[in-house]
């Protein structure tokens, strides 16, 4: 079985004279086998206004954004998948980024 899920997280950019709520929204998708989470099976895609953070802090290094913002997305995905019960203790859902696309 898969399954698809919507939320909305926010990431804090903090620049020092002035700190910034990203809302953004995490899709993501996997697949479920006999009560399991697949690993593999994770897919991801995460939307926010990047145009509007480009035009007005021109500054703004955007690669670092986006890779704060896939960290911010895939630490969420972690606490989900944590409280839906697919993982326990011992497993290292640190790698899910690896496997996930924005």
């Amino acid at each position: 079985m898969w399954l698809v899920e919507k939320k909305v997280v926010h990431h804090l950019l903090d620049l020092g004279f002035e700190r910034v709520d990203i809302p953004i929204l995490v899709k993501f998708e996997f697949e479920v086998r006999e009560g399991c989470f697949v690993r593999d099976s994770l897919s991801t895609q995460t939307l926010y206004n990047r145009q509007l953070l480009e035009k007005r802090y021109p500054q703004l290094n955007m690669g670092s954004l986006e890779a704060c913002i896939s960290h911010t997305a895939n630490q969420e995905i972690v606490k989900y998948l944590r409280g839906c019960g697919f993982s326990g203790e011992d497993d290292d859902f640190c790698r899910l980024s690896a496997s996930s696309s924005s």
